[in-house]
């Protein structure tokens, strides 16, 4: 992924966060009819939809899968855009790493053992990076990592995306 796919994904992130009203997480029935709706959308869908002030529904892996279709990067749960995973096959396909000063603009960080409970975004670098987050229905919202490791089982693990090229 170069300098260019990120500030683009950077860019979806802001664009999110500024709608944030428009942008839910499903409460009931995770993987039901308006999420689907959602992971359809192209980029320009998307952004039309917000300007005609319309919701988005989705859960915190599909918005980050959202967001790198959107950017037009390949599937980083590695299922080619076929059907959305959840946050467990983006741990299965893509490499992890532990040190968050290492972390990058779009890479991912899964909270709990196992397939995880919860994935969020770097939005800016560092060693206690910036993260885009949509966990709950007051989100999208930015929080850094050590106020977000509060709310969520450790480890934190990071996922590396460096290696995801355009679709």
């Amino acid at each position: 992924m170069n300098l260019a796919q990120r500030a683009h994904l950077k860019n979806l992130m802001d664009l999110l966060l500024k709608h944030e009203p428009l942008v839910h997480y499903p409460v009931h029935d995770i993987r039901g009819a308006k999420d689907a709706a959602t992971f359809r959308l192209t980029e320009a869908q998307m952004r039309a939809a917000l300007a005609a002030r319309k919701s988005l529904m989705m859960d915190c892996s599909q918005a980050v899968t959202c967001l790198f279709k959107w950017a037009g990067l390949k599937d980083p749960n590695g299922l080619s855009y076929k059907y959305a995973g959840y946050t467990g096959t983006l741990m299965q396909h893509l490499p992890h790493y532990a040190d968050s000063s290492k972390g990058r603009v779009g890479a991912l960080v899964v909270y709990g053992p196992g397939t995880g409970e919860h994935v969020s975004m770097v939005y800016t670098p560092g060693d206690d990076p910036l993260l885009w987050s949509h966990g709950l229905d007051g989100g999208p919202e930015l929080v850094t990592l050590s106020r977000q490791r509060t709310y969520h089982h450790t480890p934190a693990t990071f996922l590396n995306v460096s290696g995801i090229g355009p679709i």
